[in-house]
């Protein structure tokens, strides 16, 4: 009897870690999407306008999957040799932004900052215009957007007998 209990308990055993692994595998290969990149393509550019404006420097489509989501941008600016003071590279989605301050204050600079920005259904980099009416930079921006954690299950619905009283 003692060999019956032990061999039950061993396939229980096997059963659960075979369980186990499977539910693994399929989170990790066939779960949540991979992480997701956009790049938005902004080569080298001089940008004139007033003092005090905004110029587009550069812009991408959002996948559909994607609007609505909240994601990690990294952008990376490189000045030239040039110094415009104030000047600021702006980041934006729909309503959702991420501002890069003092992307020309030092000559032969780079600037690397990262953020948060909720994606609508295109993304576009713009150069602010501070004092100067000109700006000349090389910048490069991606947008990544890491998968979703799995939902969790939803909670067990416990019901209670009917009140007789």
């Amino acid at each position: 009897m003692a060999t019956r209990k032990s061999s039950r308990s061993v396939r229980l055993v096997i059963l659960a870690v075979t369980a186990v692994a499977a539910l693994l595998s399929v989170w990790m290969v066939g779960g949540p999407a991979d992480a997701q990149t956009i790049d938005v393509p902004i080569e080298q550019v001089v940008i004139t306008g007033d003092p005090g404006s905004t110029v587009e420097i550069g812009s991408a489509d959002v996948p559909a999957d994607l609007v609505g989501r909240t994601c990690e941008i990294v952008v990376e600016v490189v000045n030239q040799e040039s110094i415009h003071g104030g000047n600021k590279l702006i980041v934006a989605s729909g309503e959702s932004s991420v501002e890069v301050e003092g992307i020309e204050d030092a000559a032969g600079s780079t600037t690397t900052k990262a953020g948060t920005i909720t994606l609508d259904s295109t993304i576009t980099a713009s150069v602010f215009l501070a004092v100067d009416d000109i700006s000349s930079l090389g910048s490069s921006l991606t947008v990544t957007c890491e998968p979703l954690p799995p939902a969790p299950p939803p909670p067990p619905v416990t019901t209670q007998p009917p009140y007789t009283g």
